[in-house]
């Protein structure tokens, strides 16, 4: 894909995120720059400039995708800027007696995503690309690739979208609508994989990290997680089973991303070997044999 060449010199700098650099249009046009960092592949950021667009022609609510763009040296792409705008999680930590009822919101968007069939022919397979990431698992220790197997075998091959980093600061209320964000990893798969997201903010990062990225304690975001499960469940929010399928999914992505940074294997290590996941483990086999 053809990247167009955009002058700097026309944007102001605003703000830094995991992958690279954003600005705004200093004059004319309400536009925002999205400029991924010069070590990260082209392909990469194509690959996030695509599943944008795929999520706008989808209908889903979020600011608009326009051009793929480079400065030269970095490739990014520019969107809608809203002005006004408020995410979830600022208004969480300004607000945290509407936990609820901001969970109730976040959890209506999300059935609506989960509900709607996938286009298979433009879209990525979120269960496949995670196979792809952890390999043979050769990276970690037997008996963590084992029980990581097993949670692998939870995942389903559903076929429905995904948000891909469904989370309170991917949300964005203005002028009374909500609207998706950070929508770059757009997929389809199994709907407990977005789940995952909320789960390993919540369980597996640091509480000061978590507390940095989302403007609220680890405990407000707990609170919120669980408001949201049962809104989204309804009754039985909290079998086991639910519980299960949703750490299942969480030990899948934290995997993903453990074979690629061995900061993060080092952790999943002693998660996978701790007595918490163990236990996940022979409360799945117990119900598998329920089952049968």
């Amino acid at each position: 894909m053809e990247a167009r060449l955009i002058d700097l010199a026309e944007w102001e700098y605003f703000g830094t995120g995991g992958s690279g650099k954003s600005y705004t249009k200093k004059v004319g046009a309400n536009l925002v720059l999205k400029l991924n960092d010069s070590d990260i592949p082209v392909e990469t950021t194509e690959k996030e400039y695509l599943a944008s667009k795929s999520f706008n022609e989808a209908g889903f609510p979020s600011p608009v995708v326009y051009d793929f763009v480079t400065d030269g040296e970095r490739y990014g792409y520019t969107s809608q800027r809203i002005n006004g705008k408020l995410s979830f999680a600022r208004m969480l930590s300004q607000e945290p007696e509407n936990i609820d009822s901001l969970a109730a919101r976040f959890a209506s968007m999300a059935r609506e995503l989960h509900s709607r069939p996938a286009d298979i022919e433009k879209m990525t397979d979120a269960r496949e690309q995670l196979l792809k990431a952890v390999g043979d698992l050769s990276f970690v220790p037997e008996d963590v690739a084992d029980a990581l197997r097993k949670c692998f075998s939870l995942i389903s091959d559903d076929k429905v979208c995904l948000h891909g980093d469904m989370n309170p600061g991917n949300v964005i209320s203005f002028e009374g609508k909500d609207c998706w964000i950070g929508v770059n990893e757009f997929s389809y798969g199994d709907p407990f994989l977005d789940m995952a997201t909320m789960h390993i903010l919540c369980y597996f990062f640091p509480a000061k990290l978590t507390e940095s990225l989302y403007h609220m304690s680890q405990s407000c975001l707990k609170q919120f997680f669980n408001a949201f499960k049962k809104a989204y469940f309804g009754d039985g929010w909290d079998s086991e089973e639910i519980e299960a399928h949703i750490k299942a999914a969480a030990m899948v992505k934290f995997c993903a991303a453990a074979a690629e940074n061995p900061d993060y294997a080092a952790v999943l290590i002693s998660l996978v070997r701790g007595r918490k996941l163990r236990t996940f483990i022979d409360k799945q086999r117990v119900a598998r044999r329920c089952r049968k």
